[in-house]
């Protein structure tokens, strides 16, 4: 019986409208709000004061292709990122010397380009992004026919980036270390937020993913501050120990069970978050803690914060680490895209191809709004196609409406620099609340910024013309590139659920390596950060998907019960690996593996309750671990019946019951 289930078509319709619609919670950046108005309003007063906002207008360009794709992480991966997609957008900017060729020509290379660049898109956000404002660079000078040496709005651009790095540099040093800081902060947040989740008894899934995302953030980071290393760094091996001490600290929590053990260790991380966030010299004592492994792992938490809170940046850690090199072949294996992206690409690249031939047939203009409409909605990476497509009608609806009343009505003076900045003040909040809110603001703004220089402009009635191509590309999106391909989502799932259950079984088997195997703490760690990450990005994505309409949102919501599922095997091992005993007997172990197999194949034998038959220790924490995996094994193969009695019986009205 394999435990994949079928595409839920019997399931409840969920409000996927009110999904679709709903506001995300967000912080107002601040920083990241000054630097959007210093970096796009400076540019329009230069240019308004000698007379040249045409010139600066391409300079202010440059600016918001990095400032929109900015996301938060620390200042050097924010600066690595900006070393990847400037040179990609500013050759985007240079591909307007291809409108000499014949437009069969540029169709093909656009179409192929897109295709490449979905599949770069694949290994890294960096290259997602960066590929992304070359294609849209280049479908605007491509659009724009009156821009005739491309070399020249390039340097522009390339002013505005610079620009950017020298304001996020400003950044950097005014808050110094505060990036690396807030990111411990947030991952002992997320700590203390599950610990107090399971005192009060409720479902921990969402907080398992925030610890998660918090805990590979600092990952990247610690990943990143090692590659620019030329020799040993000592701010990676730190964070590499902090990731340990605190990766510790959320196995031990998994292992507790009494609600007032969850509640004193709530208290306890508060009291560490407190005086970490205040950067107390001193630091504070654990008491009142009942659990010895809990009180362990904290210990050695507060132990390695403290020691290193002054002196991260000063040399002065010396710790033990092991480099370790990837071979060609497993590289190689590293940049196979496999089916799934190919399939994407395939999606984008026929997209393109349309939207591209619409050229024969739209003569205006504005046609170009057309292919950059297809681009932003498909980019893989963002989320459902069928969500970005009707979130960016509805924000472009609003947008053009401002757009176009600005370039009809407000001449270039202090009005109109004054509403480009309160666009780009409210840019990086709105892009965290809603796709439609980042759509409204970022249409006007982009609107005015490429449109104003255009000569064809004719204000209020040209923004309708860019709303109409705007529903045009959202339309071909839909069509070519979701709805005929009905099938990839759930294969995405198949696929990915596939991967989960080989590492919870590699997680599992992890464990019961013996005690003096050097490696066995480095592999546990490994296998427990593999897998509570796989499982966070996939609630992530079914919760995307329950943002589209059925069956793609039943599909999706079918999927909850197994990776909920999933979330408790992973628990359970996380928390055997505490707790086991010093010695596993044959029968027991043997048990285990047996598990094991079962979880990585995705098959189970029609009784899986006789491996239960174990008389050594009836009472060890191994037999204990092998009735609750049973028992999971056995509540997700009876999902799998109903799942599938259901798809038949759907045909016929009724719905069947496990």
């Amino acid at each position: 019986m394999s435990l994949n289930p079928q595409p839920a078509s019997y399931a409840h319709p969920v409000n996927w409208i009110r999904q679709l619609t709903r506001l995300q919670p967000a912080k107002w950046n601040w920083p990241r709000s000054v630097r959007a108005m210093i970096g796009i309003g400076l540019p329009l007063i230069i240019g308004t004061a000698t007379h040249q906002l045409d010139l600066f207008l391409w300079v202010a360009m440059g600016f918001l292709l990095q400032i929109s794709g900015e996301r938060d992480n620390p200042y050097p991966v924010l600066f690595h990122r900006l070393l990847i997609t400037t040179p990609l957008a500013l050759a985007g900017l240079l591909l307007g010397y291809l409108s000499a060729l014949p437009w069969e020509v540029v169709t093909l290379f656009m179409t192929t380009l897109a295709f490449a660049s979905a599949v770069l898109s694949s290994y890294n956000s960096a290259l997602s992004i960066g590929t992304m404002q070359m294609l849209m660079m280049g479908t605007v000078t491509l659009g724009n026919s009156f821009i005739s040496h491309y070399w020249q709005p390039m340097l522009l651009a390339l002013g505005g980036a610079v620009f950017y790095a020298v304001l996020l540099g400003i950044e950097a040093k005014l808050l110094r270390h505060r990036p690396e800081k807030q990111a411990v902060e947030q991952t002992l947040c997320a700590l203390q937020a599950l610990a107090d989740h399971r005192a009060q008894g409720q479902s921990t899934g969402q907080g398992e993913a925030g610890f998660s995302t918090s805990l590979n953030n600092l990952y990247s980071f610690m990943l990143y501050t090692r590659s620019l290393a030329p020799s040993r760094n000592v701010n990676s091996e730190y964070i590499a120990v902090l990731i340990q001490r605190l990766d510790g600290v959320f196995a031990a929590l998994e292992s507790l069970d009494k609600p007032s053990d969850f509640k004193q260790v709530a208290q306890l991380l508060e009291q560490i978050i407190a005086a970490y966030t205040a950067q107390q010299k001193q630091q504070p004592e654990l008491q009142g803690l009942e659990s010895q492994v809990m009180r362990q792992k904290l210990e050695a938490l507060v132990q390695t914060l403290w020691q290193n809170q002054y002196s991260l940046f000063k040399n002065e850690v010396v710790l033990d680490t092991k480099q370790k090199t990837k071979s060609w072949s497993v590289l190689l294996g590293e940049l196979n895209p496999g089916k799934e992206v190919l399939l994407s690409a395939s999606a984008l690249a026929l997209c393109m191809l349309l939207a591209y031939s619409l050229r024969w047939v739209d003569q205006a203009s504005h046609w170009y709004w057309i292919p950059m409409t297809v681009i932003l909605v498909m980019k893989p990476d963002l989320g459902s196609v069928f969500s970005r497509s009707v979130l960016r009608s509805l924000g472009t609806s609003c947008g053009v409406i401002i757009g176009g009343a600005v370039l009809h009505y407000v001449v270039p003076g202090p009005l109109f620099i004054l509403i480009i900045v309160a666009l780009a003040c409210v840019m990086p909040w709105a892009g965290q609340r809603s796709y439609a809110l980042m759509s409204l603001v970022i249409t006007p703004l982009v609107l005015i910024l490429i449109d104003y220089i255009s000569p064809e402009r004719a204000g209020i009635n040209y923004a309708i013309l860019r709303f109409e191509d705007t529903l045009l590309g959202g339309v071909i999106a839909l069509i070519f590139g979701y709805l005929l391909w009905p099938k990839t989502n759930h294969m995405k799932f198949s696929h990915a659920f596939h991967e989960i259950r080989q590492n919870l079984a590699l997680y599992l088997k992890a464990t019961l390596t013996k005690a003096e195997d050097p490696n066995r703490t480095v592999q546990i760690h490994k296998m427990r950060y593999a897998v509570y990450g796989q499982i966070a990005n996939f609630r992530s994505n079914l919760q995307k998907q329950l943002s589209d309409p059925p069956p793609a949102s039943q599909e999706a919501l079918a999927w909850f019960p197994l990776i909920s599922s999933a979330s408790r095997v992973a628990n359970l091992i996380t928390a055997y690996s505490i707790n086991q005993s010093a010695q596993i007997s044959a029968q027991e172990l043997k048990a285990l593996q047996q598990l094991a197999d079962w979880i990585e194949s995705g098959t189970v034998e029609k009784d899986i309750t006789g491996v239960t038959d174990l008389t050594d220790q009836p009472d060890s924490t191994e037999v204990r671990l092998v009735h609750a995996l049973v028992g999971e094994l056995q509540h997700a193969k009876e999902m799998v019946v109903y799942h599938a009695h259901a798809k038949s019986d759907a045909s016929g009205g009724g719905l069947a019951h496990p």
